[in-house]
């Protein structure tokens, strides 16, 4: 009788060997899948990483996009007996557009609603020059000093000497709104950071995630660290393959070495292809030099003031400029004259006036039109607001 072979039983104390060959192909051939598929499973979580930080800063830049609405005070201030008083505003520079834009209208809103003398003495970019001003001040018994994008360390003895004197102390743009930790009376300041923040986010969109950017601080103004800061970590946020670099270019070199950093970088590094100056001012040398290369096409050049005459350069495309966010220039004049009016009348100051900010791009570049720039941001209502504020 034969035997069926299906029905066969292993002997007795024989130990099957299917079961350890199948656990070890097992185990092989998972560790081989996982390897084989590593470098797919890296790849797609690097994908959705620099999809979730694009999502991220398009919603930034859309709400940006939009014009800003008041975020302002509501508490009023009496100008009643403020006629007569005396202001020393220092610029550090008045040879700088947006920085003479501000101390023009303050001169002209201080006088016309409170009846208080505004005078500009231009600094030149020189701490020695700014503390003339300051000597002139405390000799002349003026009623405040007004310090524009100056760093307050400089000044601890002479902001010491003018309490001494009975003067008030205001700063202006020193990079965080409301910070007195200089001793100052008041500061009243765009927000930088977020500044900083918004032209990241632009380069991350505009680069698709891939992009490589030079940022230009001048750190002789307080507030260009905070900004520079704030674009470099936004960007490594939202973009962590992204290649950004900082260098420093002071204010009596921007006419000169603006021009010369920004051709050699586009002679040494063509992929950099993102310059971002802290302000239009600054970058304001360097679109002559992408003229001149005739690299408007692919030089993209991202900064910050969107101050008439330079602004409008969004419109020509050898220009370089594709990015120039605006802090609402005239804003801020109603704002520091507010806060002179405060000072001045023993009012406590507002800490922040959430100046509006609002991107401007090649892609809205109609926006900028007429000689109200106020106008452009689709928001002049802060005038109104103002004016309500300030009681007779």
């Amino acid at each position: 009788m034969r035997r069926d072979i299906n029905n066969a039983r292993p002997a007795a104390g024989s130990r099957p060997r299917n079961k350890h060959v199948v656990a070890l192909s097992l185990t092989v051939g998972i560790a081989l899948t996982a390897s084989i598929l590593a470098p797919t499973v890296a790849a797609n979580a690097a994908t959705s990483e620099a999809a979730a930080g694009i999502a991220r800063a398009t919603a930034v830049i859309k709400a940006y996009s939009k014009p800003p609405t008041w975020k302002g005070p509501s508490s009023t201030v009496s100008v009643k007996g403020l006629a007569g008083k005396r202001v020393v505003y220092i610029n550090v520079s008045s040879g700088i557009p947006v920085l003479k834009y501000w101390s023009d209208h303050v001169t002209d809103l201080a006088l016309k609603y409170g009846g208080v003398k505004v005078e500009v003495v231009d600094a030149k970019g020189s701490v020695d020059e700014a503390n003339k001003g300051i000597a002139m001040a405390i000799a002349t018994k003026a009623n405040v000093v007004l310090l524009q994008a100056f760093a307050t360390s400089l000044f601890t003895k002479q902001i010491a000497d003018m309490h001494a004197a009975g003067i008030k102390v205001i700063t202006g743009n020193t990079g965080v709104p409301g910070d007195v930790s200089g001793g100052q009376d008041a500061e009243v300041s765009f927000d930088y950071a977020q500044v900083g923040r918004i032209v990241a986010d632009w380069f991350v969109i505009d680069s698709k995630g891939k992009g490589k950017a030079l940022v230009i601080s001048s750190d002789d103004v307080p507030a260009s660290p905070t900004q520079a800061r704030a674009t470099i970590a936004e960007a490594k946020k939202n973009c962590p393959t992204c290649s950004v670099t900082l260098k420093d270019v002071q204010i009596p070199q921007w006419e000169t070495s603006i021009p010369t950093l920004f051709q050699s970088t586009m002679n040494t590094e063509p992929d950099r292809t993102y310059l971002l100056p802290i302000y239009d001012g600054q970058s304001l040398p360097g679109l002559g030099a992408i003229r001149t290369a005739g690299a408007g096409s692919k030089v993209k050049v991202g900064t910050f003031n969107a101050t008439p005459g330079i602004v409008e350069s969004l419109k020509d495309p050898k220009s370089g400029l594709k990015l120039d966010v605006g802090g609402n220039n005239e804003w801020w004049a109603y704002a520091g004259t507010d806060t002179i009016f405060r000072v001045l009348s023993g009012t406590a100051p507002i800490a922040n006036y959430n100046i509006g900010l609002r991107v401007f791009s090649t892609s809205n570049a109609d926006l900028i039109s007429g000689s109200d720039d106020g106008a452009w941001y689709g928001y002049t209502g802060f005038r109104a607001r103002f004016k309500t504020l300030w009681k007779k």
